[in-house]
């Protein structure tokens, strides 16, 4: 699961005279426009770490952004470059993999395996199973007489 990487312009956003809140959503509106254009027709979410970091500096927008998209179930997936998020969300999809990549045990075991495995029961289950037996037997043997 590797993203492509995108540099985006938000010179745009950086236009002299605006206040710190239109600065900032000219930058998110900027990565929408830009993530339609290069992938139509997909639903775009953008990672919190990507608005927390364009809010953060929105005083002063960097020129550029540098974030990494992944592409999954339709829809795009925004996140800024080696983040905290980003790296979850690929053990996520490593941990799906491997678990899809294991074969599943659908062998049916036959009445010689079932046999052995019950033979292997703890000391303990034996002797409770004994036990039993023995209290049935007497409760049988006390009905009889």
């Amino acid at each position: 699961m590797e993203g492509k990487e995108h540099s985006i312009s938000l010179k745009k956003a950086k236009a002299k005279g605006k206040t710190d809140i239109k600065k900032a959503n000219r930058a998110i509106k900027d990565i929408r426009a830009y993530f339609q254009k290069h992938h139509r027709g997909k639903e775009l979410v953008i990672a919190k770490e990507v608005n927390e970091e364009i809010w953060k500096h929105s005083n002063n927008i960097a020129s550029r952004i540098v974030v990494q998209a992944i592409e999954k179930e339709g829809k795009v997936r925004v996140y800024l470059k080696d983040s905290e998020e980003l790296k979850a969300e690929k053990e996520k999809a490593k941990k799906e993999a491997a678990k899809k990549a294991q074969p599943k045990d659908t062998s049916k075991k036959e009445p010689a395996e079932k046999a052995a495995a019950a033979e292997e029961k703890k000391p303990e289950e034996k002797e409770k199973a004994a036990k039993a037996k023995k209290e049935v037997a007497d409760k049988s043997a006390e009905g009889k007489a």
